[in-house]
């Protein structure tokens, strides 16, 4: 049976991958793409849930007391990392990043479990240009949180976008990656035909 990891891979590219080189794609940043990713699909979805925790808990264990990024994307990371690691010695617990302060009662940046003082990680489902990584870093710095590093489920290696978070984090802290677009172009290729969509 393969691993997590595998299993993980063949979902992504199974439910969250799109190509099409004719139409393409308008990512967030406002460039086209031949390809699109909508981890979304995997990341919310029931059986993928257990994997994605477990691949992020053996990352960042020891590492920080919570975790989280900017909503929606990085919400069911955190919240799959904290459900499987409520089982293990050393649990993490989840946050989420609004993309703005809420307008009344507390009016904060971040929901969840992180305190002022924790060190924490931020999380993202995808990244391009970084940008959307930098915003939760920055808000999580705003709220007092010990950033510790970033931890992102795809790097779609464009945009320089690791290196314009590791330059917002500083170049002490880490960025880790599960996968990248190397490994599921790959994969794609192995498992799928190469013929693009019928038009």
């Amino acid at each position: 049976m393969p691993d997590a990891r595998q299993q993980l891979l063949a979902a992504l590219v199974e439910q969250s991958y799109r190509w099409d080189p004719v139409k393409k794609f308008r990512l967030a940043s406002g460039r086209l793409s031949d390809y699109y990713l909508e981890c979304k699909l995997t990341t919310f979805q029931a059986h993928s849930l257990p994997l994605v925790g477990q691949l992020l808990y053996d990352r960042l264990k020891g590492r920080a007391v919570a975790c989280g990024g900017l909503t929606q994307g990085a919400d069911p990371l955190a919240l799959a990392l904290a459900y499987y690691s409520a089982g293990q010695a050393d649990p993490i617990q989840a946050f989420s990043v609004r993309k703005e302060p809420k307008a009344h009662g507390a009016r904060r940046w971040i929901e969840g479990c992180a305190q002022p003082g924790d060190r924490v990680f931020v999380l993202d489902d995808v990244v391009t240009t970084g940008g959307s990584t930098i915003r939760a870093i920055e808000a999580c710095r705003e709220g007092d949180l010990d950033v510790r590093g970033a931890l992102v489920l795809v790097d779609r290696e464009e945009n320089d976008g690791l290196n314009n978070i590791r330059a917002a984090l500083g170049e002490a802290l880490p960025v880790l990656t599960v996968f990248t677009r190397t490994e599921i172009e790959a994969y794609r290729r192995e498992s799928q035909p190469a013929s693009p969509p019928a038009h």
